[in-house]
């Protein structure tokens, strides 16, 4: 249907533009894709195409258009434009390629009573030369009245069927939560299982290291029985209070842990001056870490607020401990606390912050694993409480 829209505003001379809408106005494609990316309801993109063909001066009864006819469609174009992709995909798939899965509690949005939460779950593959970076294969809502770990082996092995993934999977990458990597019954074995054949197991050394720092801290000062940890809130309420001129470093003694502080400076000046440095959490904790061991980061000394404070923000810990020692003096702290604090972060700055830099490389896993399992080792002659919660973690996670 042809329609002249009208330009404002300009009554002496109107200048018009013909366009042409197709009757069944919803089955453009890109109408629908684009309003899947801008993230609007089907009420929102039905009254939106309505106004726009009424602004123009159809007649909305020429054409077939209502929600339903919208949604209907919206469907349809993510069914067509899925089976592109994955045509895609097949024609250069990895040769050798790395299963990925994670899952998380979101609040559902297929259609389930409001409020209520569902198991989703992300399912990527990953491997040279085309998918470096990954891809993702879908991000199913796994089965409520099954295991866990059951769901979350059979809902990524459908993912792989359905992309004719299954010959390519060499390595299995995940957490290390009891459901993953279970010996008899984790997901990573039942794929295992499933798959029919050996895969190396890459399991991921940043949920390792967060029991880690989470046991640490615990030893130091117990368990935090409030969602919300009362020493993090405090710093936070009298940050803007404090003088960040002059922050405490760490005074080392030992030979052998100077020469780990010098180690430690080397390596997180090298990602920081990368050129694709870390994500911003990390790279707080790595300037921190530089901070406090008398060194100045390349972009130099700046301080970032206090943020979450909450249990689940795990990287909390590192960052506000590290603050809370460097302006222990001026937070009046007993003499106690600041000695466990400065105890916090010799661990955290010599060992816990270059382990925790290094870890997104699985090829040097081991190698660091063990060079971390044989400091701990030798940390036990300066703090054998600390040392001992470390490898008593690192024991319980040795399956993996």
């Amino acid at each position: 249907m042809d329609y002249q829209q009208p330009r404002p505003g300009c009554s002496h001379h109107q200048d018009t533009v013909t366009l042409t809408f197709p009757r069944r106005v919803m089955e453009c494609v890109d109408i629908c894709s684009n309003a899947d990316r801008l993230g609007l309801s089907d009420n929102q993109v039905t009254a939106l195409v309505s106004a726009t063909l009424k602004a123009g001066g159809a007649d909305l009864d020429k054409f077939v258009i209502s929600t339903s006819t919208t949604r209907r469609n919206r469907m349809l174009t993510r069914y067509h434009i899925s089976q592109e992709y994955m045509a895609a995909f097949s024609e250069d798939p990895p040769k050798y390629a790395a299963l990925h899965w994670d899952g998380k509690m979101l609040r559902d949005v297929l259609g389930g009573d409001p409020g209520t939460t569902s198991e989703t779950l992300a399912v990527l593959v990953s491997g040279p030369p085309a998918y470096p970076e990954g891809k993702l294969l879908g991000v199913p809502v796994t089965v409520i009245d099954s295991s866990t770990e059951m769901a979350q082996a059979e809902a990524s092995m459908d993912l792989l069927e359905a992309w004719g993934l299954t010959g390519e999977i060499t390595a299995l990458v995940f957490d290390t939560t009891a459901g993953n990597s279970g010996v008899h019954r984790g997901a990573a074995k039942l794929l295992e299982q499933q798959l029919d054949r050996k895969v190396f197991y890459l399991a991921c050394r940043h949920h390792i290291l967060e029991v880690l720092v989470g046991a640490v801290w615990k030893n130091l000062f117990g368990k935090v029985k409030s969602p919300e940890n009362p020493w993090f809130k405090h710093f936070k309420d009298v940050w803007t209070d404090l003088t960040t001129d002059n922050p405490t470093t760490l005074s080392i003694r030992q030979k052998w842990l100077n020469k780990k502080k010098k180690e430690c400076k080397e390596i997180l000046q090298e990602i920081l001056r990368s050129e694709k440095p870390p994500r911003a959490d990390y790279r707080e904790m790595a300037e921190l870490t530089l901070i406090i061991l008398g060194d100045t980061p390349p972009r130099g000394i700046h301080w970032s607020r206090p943020g979450a404070i909450h249990q689940a923000r795990w990287m909390a810990r590192n960052l506000y401990s590290m603050k809370m020692f460097m302006f222990a003096e001026q937070l009046e702290y007993d003499e106690e606390t600041v000695v466990k604090l400065e105890r916090l972060n010799l661990f955290l700055g010599l060992f816990y912050t270059p382990m925790w830099m290094s870890s997104t490389l699985a090829a040097d896993a081991p190698a660091n694993d063990l060079q971390f399992m044989k400091d701990m080792m030798k940390f036990k002659r300066t703090d054998p409480e600390i040392a001992q919660a470390v490898l008593q973690n690192l024991k319980n996670h040795s399956g993996t």
